[in-house]
C-alpha cells in the first residue's frame, strides 16, 4: 500500500518505473502532483471541473477531489483499460463515485467533446505538442492548461535538429541556463499554439525538476490579446566567451558580442516574458501548510518565490564564472550573493539571478578575483 498525500494505493512498484507498466504510477512525479494542488487551491473559481485525459493510476484527480474541497467534477481517461480498471477500484475506495466521470479514449478525441473546464493536465511520455490543441480547445475562459514536457534533452539542445523539427526553434547547449532556455521554448510553443485560434495562453507558473519541465498557463479569448502575449517572443544571444547574454527582437539580432567581439550563439524564437506571477506563487506559498507536500515541493517552492522577484532572462553560474574569468578558487555562494546582489534559482543549485547589467558583472567579476 502506497500513500501520497490522502490517497492509498494498493500497488507493487517495479525497480525501474517505466511506459511498460501496467498501471503507471512514478512516485518521482510527487512534486508535479503537489504543484497542481497548490495551483488549483489558488484560482479564484470556488466549483472546479477538471479533466486529466491520460490519467494513469489516477492519483492526480483522487488527490484534487479530496485534497482541494473545491472540485465538483473530475473526468479522467486513460487508452489503457488496466490504468481505467485500477482507477474505478481507487474511486469506489475514497467513496468519490458521484464525482467523477470515466473514459477510455484516445486523449485528443475525448478532449475535442469536452467543454468549459476550469482545468486541463496534459503530462504525456516525452512531448506534449500532438496534444496541445486539442488540450487548449475544451477550457473555459480564464482556465487552467498544465503541459508537462519529458523531452527536455530536446528543448536543452542535446537534439537540436529534433527540436527545431517539434518545437519550431533553436536550444541553446552551450550555455550555463541552457535548461531555462529549454522552457521558454515550451512556452512559445504554448503560446504560438494558442495564438493560432485567437487564444491567449499566458504562462502564470513554470519551473524544471529531475527529467521534466512543468508550465501553468491561464487561457483568455481575443485576438488583441494573443498578439500582446506574441510580442514576448524574441530570441537570446549569448556569448560563450565572456557570458554575455540578451533577448532581443528579430530587429535586434547581431552576430559580434559587445564586450569581446566574440560571435554571438542564437536561440530561438522563444518566451522572453515573465516565468512566474508573482501574487500566484504567494498564493501558492500561503497554501503550503494545509496540504501534503513532499519537502523537495517545498523547497523548489521556496526558490522561486525568491527568483519571482527577480525574473531576469537568464542566470550565472559559479562554475561557468569561474571558468570565463579563470578564477581557480571560486567564493562561496554566499559572497556571489553580496556582490552581485542577486538570488538564487530552482535551476541548479549554483545558480543566481542578478539585476546588473552584463558590464557590471564583468567589473565586480574582476574585482572578486582580485580579492579571491
Amino acid at each position: 500500500m502506497i500513500k501520497e498525500g490522502k490517497v492509498y494505493l494498493e500497488l507493487s512498484l517495479p525497480s525501474v518505473v517505466s511506459s511498460q507498466m501496467e498501471v503507471f504510477y512514478n512516485p518521482q512525479m510527487r512534486e508535479n502532483r503537489d504543484m497542481s494542488l497548490l495551483l488549483l487551491l489558488s484560482l479564484p473559481f470556488e466549483r472546479l471541473k477538471v479533466c486529466d485525459p491520460m490519467g494513469a493510476s489516477g492519483v492526480r484527480l483522487i488527490r484534487m477531489l479530496l485534497e482541494t474541497q473545491k472540485v465538483e467534477r473530475a473526468i479522467y481517461n486513460d487508452i489503457n483499460h488496466r490504468a481505467v480498471d485500477f482507477f474505478k477500484e481507487l474511486v469506489e475506495r475514497h467513496g468519490l463515485r458521484d464525482k467523477v466521470e470515466v473514459y477510455q479514449e484516445d486523449a485528443c478525441v475525448l478532449l475535442r467533446k469536452l467543454r468549459n473546464l476550469h482545468y486541463v493536465d496534459i503530462d504525456p511520455f516525452g512531448s506534449p505538442v500532438p496534444f496541445l490543441e486539442s488540450g487548449i480547445l475544451p477550457l473555459a475562459r480564464h482556465g487552467v492548461l498544465a503541459v508537462t514536457a519529458t523531452d527536455t534533452s530536446v528543448l536543452s539542445g542535446t537534439y537540436p535538429s529534433t527540436c527545431l523539427r517539434r518545437y519550431g526553434s533553436r536550444p541553446l547547449l552551450s550555455a550555463e541556463f541552457y535548461h531555462e532556455v529549454g522552457l521558454r521554448i515550451l512556452i512559445k510553443k504554448v503560446v504560438e499554439e494558442g495564438a493560432k485560434s485567437d487564444f491567449s495562453l499566458k504562462p502564470l507558473f513554470s519551473y524544471s525538476y529531475r527529467h521534466y519541465f512543468r508550465v501553468f498557463f491561464q487561457k483568455d479569448v481575443g485576438p488583441k490579446r494573443a498578439d500582446l502575449l506574441l510580442e514576448s517572443i524574441g530570441f537570446i544571444l549569448y556569448c560563450d566567451r565572456c557570458l554575455y547574454r540578451e533577448g532581443v527582437s528579430l530587429e535586434g539580432l547581431r552576430t559580434s558580442c559587445p564586450h569581446c567581439h566574440n560571435r554571438l550563439l542564437l536561440s530561438g524564437p522563444l518566451w522572453l516574458g515573465e516565468l512566474w506571477d508573482r501574487e500566484l506563487v504567494e498564493s501558492m506559498w500561503r497554501w503550503k501548510d494545509g496540504l501534503e507536500v513532499s519537502e523537495n515541493t517545498l523547497r523548489i517552492l521556496r526558490r522561486i518565490r525568491e527568483e519571482a522577484g527577480l525574473q531576469t532572462t537568464g542566470f550565472y553560474t559559479i562554475s561557468a564564472l569561474g571558468k570565463a574569468l579563470r578564477i581557480g578558487q571560486p567564493p562561496p555562494m554566499e559572497r556571489f550573493l553580496e556582490v552581485f546582489e542577486g538570488v538564487r534559482t530552482h535551476f541548479t543549485g549554483e545558480g543566481f539571478r542578478t539585476p546588473l547589467d552584463h558590464s557590471e558583472v564583468l567589473r565586480r567579476s574582476h574585482e572578486l578575483l582580485q580579492r579571491a
